[in-house]
């Protein structure tokens, strides 16, 4: 039985694939790592917005027997010819 690859063949990968390997897998850590920069910058950006708002403005206190401000301005729906 004759071997498939001749022993050429195989030193010749043995000699070209570890550096590639070596080349990609350190692109990949790098790139990973940018992505975990991003992602962290993204959720920075993302409190600094939500703590950029304006406070709404505070509401002075009620007097007994008052409606809030939101109530003051309600006007019930108009009734039809049948409502009674």
């Amino acid at each position: 039985m004759t071997p498939r690859y001749k022993l050429r063949t195989l030193l010749i990968l043995l000699a070209i694939l570890p550096p590639l390997l070596w080349i990609g897998w350190t692109k990949y850590e790098a790139w990973q790592a940018e992505q975990e920069r991003q992602k962290a910058l993204r959720e920075r950006d993302y409190r600094i917005t939500i703590w950029d708002q304006p406070l709404p403005p505070q509401a002075p206190p009620l007097s007994p027997g008052e409606l809030p401000v939101v109530f003051r301005d309600f006007q019930p729906a108009a009734r039809g010819p049948n409502a009674r």
